[in-house]
């Protein structure tokens, strides 16, 4: 599993509740667990401002084995084991590298937008 892959895996939220399916894509390696962004999106134009300014937009879509133009929620990470992902997971493709590095500086200028967004 590499920087920018995508998956579609089993997102539990709780016990009770259970989980939903869910592309998510790797951002980042911690000991044996793996960073996930675990929301990417086809849902995106009906959200308010506040709410589209934490989805980067997927330049390259198709590319990555996505089925319609889709966009990432960089508000929902959270670290899973590489094991488990690799068990039950499905591979689905992987972001071009210029998407990578793109969703990189959305990541870093999140704040500075989000301030922008509030002065209005």
């Amino acid at each position: 599993m590499a920087t920018g892959d995508i998956y579609h895996i089993e997102v539990a939220y709780d016990q009770k509740a259970g989980g939903k399916q869910r592309y998510t894509v790797e951002v980042a390696k911690k000991r044996l667990g793996v960073v996930l962004l675990e929301n990417i999106t086809s849902q995106y134009h009906h959200k308010s401002d506040f709410i589209k300014a934490q989805y980067y937009p997927i330049q390259d879509w198709l590319q990555a084995g996505l089925k319609k133009p889709s966009w990432v929620d960089i508000k929902s990470g959270r670290t899973y084991d590489l094991n488990d992902i690799m068990r039950h997971g499905r591979y689905i493709g992987q972001l071009a590298f210029h998407d990578v590095q793109a969703l990189a500086q959305f990541i870093k200028s999140y704040r500075s937008r989000l301030a922008a967004l509030r002065k209005k």
